[in-house]
């Protein structure tokens, strides 16, 4: 069932909360691109028990990630001088909580959001959201690697890559934060809530593959994904959509097995918490289908290739 997110935010492009892009100010994608992708509902969607303050930040977070990923990895060549350049200098604000001498682009904005969010976060809990950073930024070099091959790599290799470039996981991290409180580190790290998260990655992340499977089919460096690896075992485009929808649906299924499984037995924040895995997947989709125009065929030919953006 779809969630009405709109008696708590109102209309609006990427204002359900009277979005500002504090962070992302000045990441050169234009505006009206930037209102019919509408980020700040994709956080709406999916914290919706969440303040104010932090869907602002996370708004502004969703914005910033989705232009850089697309400007250094997705919607680019495959491999520039800038390459490793821009995605060192996202693990540098990380590990040293300050900007480069000449900050590469994005960069600033990447440190206000890290700072902002620091202020919403305990340390413990901040490091699981720049471990996944870290993840997406290190695991796009295996991605660019896979696609300067002759051949691609298998399915579980791809599947292993493409759950940490997804960026889905430093979402994860801060759900709970956005609902009943945050985990205890036992709690989070437990093997049986790390498994109701991949679960809940999957869902997400080939999902994404099925609905974005037009537009990285014209990406000019980034363009396999898991329906077009099953196209190149031999399967037809719409046989390899059916698979991977298949697949999506059987993760959804062991989702709810274990969440049933761990509920009768688990504190309030953990309880919470999977209503925030539960919130993502259906958030995710419904921002899909009901706001964004990110994956829209009409804008195919002018949003696939950023090639010139930063030239």
């Amino acid at each position: 069932m779809t969630t009405d997110i709109r008696p708590r935010y109102g209309e609006g492009g990427n204002a359900p909360f009277g979005w500002r892009p504090v962070g992302p100010t000045g990441l050169g994608t234009s505006a009206a691109r930037l209102a019919r992708t509408r980020y700040g509902w994709l956080a709406a969607r999916c914290y919706p028990q969440a303040d104010r303050e932090f869907l602002q930040t996370a708004a502004d977070y969703f914005t910033w990630f989705f232009i850089v990923d697309d400007l250094f990895v997705d919607r680019v060549q495959t491999v520039t001088e800038r390459t490793l350049p821009n995605l060192t200098a996202m693990i540098d604000v990380l590990d040293h909580h300050r900007a480069g001498p000449d900050p590469v682009f994005g960069e600033d904005a990447w440190l206000d959001l890290c700072t902002r969010l620091r202020r919403h976060l305990s340390h413990e809990h901040f490091q699981r959201f720049a471990h996944g950073m870290r993840m997406w930024a290190s695991t796009a070099g295996l991605q660019i690697l896979n696609h300067l091959q002759a051949a691609p790599v298998g399915m579980p290799q791809y599947e292993t890559i493409r759950r940490h470039t997804s960026g889905t996981y430093p979402c994860l991290a801060l759900l709970d934060a956005a609902n009943t409180g945050p985990l205890t580190a036992a709690e989070y790290n437990d093997p049986l809530t790390q498994r109701l998260c991949l679960h809940t990655n999957n869902v997400i992340c080939w999902s994404n593959d099925i609905q974005s499977v037009r537009i990285e089919m014209n990406q000019p460096g980034q363009y396999l994904n898991m329906v077009i690896l099953y196209t190149r075992q031999g399967l037809t485009l719409q046989q390899s959509v059916d698979l991977v929808a298949d697949r999506v649906r059987a993760e959804i299924a062991a989702f709810h097995t274990l969440a049933r499984a761990i509920e009768p037995h688990a504190t309030d924040q953990m309880r919470g918490f999977i209503t925030g895995l539960q919130n993502w997947m259906r958030g995710y989709q419904d921002w899909v289908d009901h706001d964004t125009q990110r994956y829209a065929d009409a804008y195919i030919s002018q949003d696939a290739d950023d090639t010139r953006v930063l030239a």
